[in-house]
C-alpha cells in the first residue's frame, strides 16, 4: 500500500513522499525497509529516523524529521486504523460445519460461518456475515446481529439480544442466572431469573466474562462499550454507551453506570 493511501485510511497528514510502499506496521525494534513505525515518545525520534523503517507515524505535535511521516492528531486512533488497513482480520469462510447442530427453524443470514460442534437453538436469528466459532452454544430465541464474531466456547443463554458488530471472546457467558436467593427457614430459596440480556451494537466482551440475565426486565450493555477479560456483570445492571471496564471488575446486581465511564482493574 502506498503511504499516501495509508495516510488517507489512517486520517493522518502526510509529510514527504506518498509513493513509498508500506507493507506492515512494526515496532521500532523490528523495523524493516517496508514498514511504518509508530513513535509515541518524541525522545525516540532520532533512533526511529536512523532505523530501517520506510516511514514514521507520529503525533501532530512531534518535531519535524527527514523520513516520510504520517502526523496524526489522535496517534493511537491512527495507529489502530493503520493496523486494520495493513493487517485486516481474515474473514470467515461462509458455511456450516457438518458437526454443527442447527435447529431447523433457525434463521441464518448471508455469509454466516458456523464452526465445528457449535449448537444453534430453535428460533435463533443470525445476521449476515456473523461468525460462530467452534463449540459455541446459542440458546433458543436468541437474536444476533450482522458482522458479529463469537469466539470458541462462548455460551449465550436463551432469549439474549445481541446487536451488530459485537465481539464475544472465548469462554464468555451471556445470560446465565443472576445470583439471587431468598433466605427462609434456614435455607436459600432460588429466585427465578426470567429477564434477558441486551448487548447493543459495537460492544466487545473479553474472555471468560459473565453477564447475568435480569431477574425481570433487562441487563443492558450500551453501544460501543468495551469489557475486558474476567469481568462479572450482575443481574439488571445497565452500563451506558462507550464505557470501558477493565479486567476483574465486579458489578453487583441492579447497578447503573453512566455513559463513557471508566472502571479500572478489580474495581467493584
Amino acid at each position: 500500500m502506498k503511504l499516501a493511501e495509508l495516510a488517507h485510511l489512517a486520517r493522518a497528514e502526510l509529510a514527504g513522499s506518498g509513493e513509498i510502499e508500506i507493507g506492515a506496521v512494526t515496532d521500532l525494534e523490528h523495523a524493516h525497509p517496508d514498514s511504518i513505525v509508530m513513535v509515541a515518545d518524541h525522545r525516540r525520534l532520532a533512533e526511529a529516523e536512523a532505523s530501517p523503517a520506510a516511514a514514521l507515524l507520529v503525533s501532530a505535535q512531534a518535531p519535524a524529521v527527514r523520513k516520510p511521516t504520517l502526523r496524526a492528531a489522535n496517534l493511537r486512533a491512527a495507529f489502530a486504523r493503520a493496523l486494520a488497513a495493513l493487517a485486516p482480520p481474515a474473514g470467515p469462510v461462509p458455511g456450516i460445519d457438518p458437526s454443527a447442530v442447527v435447529a431447523p427453524d433457525a434463521r441464518i443470514g448471508l455469509g454466516v460461518r458456523i464452526g465445528p460442534r457449535a449448537v444453534i437453538g430453535p428460533g435463533v436469528q443470525l445476521g449476515d456475515r456473523t461468525a460462530i466459532h467452534a463449540g459455541v452454544a446459542v440458546g433458543e430465541g436468541t437474536r444476533i446481529g450482522a458482522g458479529c464474531v463469537i469466539y470458541p466456547n462462548v455460551t449465550i443463554y436463551p432469549g439474549s439480544v445481541i446487536g451488530d458488530r459485537v465481539i464475544l471472546h472465548a469462554g464468555a457467558v451471556i445470560g446465565s442466572d443472576g445470583f439471587g436467593y431468598a433466605f427462609e427457614d434456614g435455607a436459600h430459596l432460588k429466585i427465578p431469573h426470567l429477564g434477558r440480556v441486551v448487548i447493543e451494537d459495537d460492544v466487545e466482551i473479553g474472555a471468560n466474562t459473565a453477564v447475568d440475565r435480569a431477574t425481570l426486565g433487562e441487563t443492558r450493555i450500551g453501544r460501543g462499550t468495551k469489557i475486558d477479560n474476567l469481568v462479572q456483570v450482575g443481574h439488571n445492571v445497565v452500563i451506558g454507551p462507550g464505557t470501558i471496564v477493565v479486567a476483574q471488575v465486579g458489578i453487583a446486581g441492579s447497578v447503573t453506570i453512566g455513559d463513557g465511564a471508566l472502571l479500572g482493574g478489580q474495581a467493584g
